[in-house]
């Protein structure tokens, strides 16, 4: 054989392992960016659940919890007309004046002292239907 023939021959096998060794480096690399798309999804998620949950927390403490402590101070002033007594209370809150309409029940526990009370966001039915909350409960 001459000298050109011998120096073609090993070229032609380097090029076989790098073939293989491209397709495994291409694979790997899609391997890991897909592991940081799961990742930056993963975090993303995250954050969207997160706000949410922040949102809606705000939104109970603007609502439903001061309609819920309204009605607990009404309690101080004397017993409600009924057992359970539900009324409709409306808050006011933030800075662009927002309303939520909320239904309160107030049920005993056996004697004035001890009471259950409950507070949600009133639907359209309960806004019609239930008495608006009352100044006090008597003397």
């Amino acid at each position: 054989m001459d000298p050109v023939s011998r120096q073609r021959l090993p070229a032609a096998r380097t090029r076989r392992g790098q073939r293989g060794s491209v397709l495994m480096i291409v694979a790997v690399m899609g391997v890991l960016a897909m592991g940081f798309w799961a990742l930056a999804l993963r975090g993303t998620h995250d954050a969207i659940r997160d706000e949410n949950f922040v949102l809606r927390r705000q939104d109970r403490t603007e609502s439903v919890l001061p309609a819920l402590a309204q009605v607990v101070e009404l309690l101080h002033s004397g017993r409600p007309p009924e057992d359970p007594y539900a009324c409709l209370v409306v808050i006011v809150a933030g800075g662009n004046n927002e309303t939520w309409p909320c239904a309160v029940t107030a049920t005993s526990q056996g004697d004035q002292d001890h009471w259950l009370v409950e507070s949600r966001l009133a639907t359209e039915e309960e806004q019609a239907e239930l008495p608006p909350a009352p100044t006090s409960f008597g003397g």
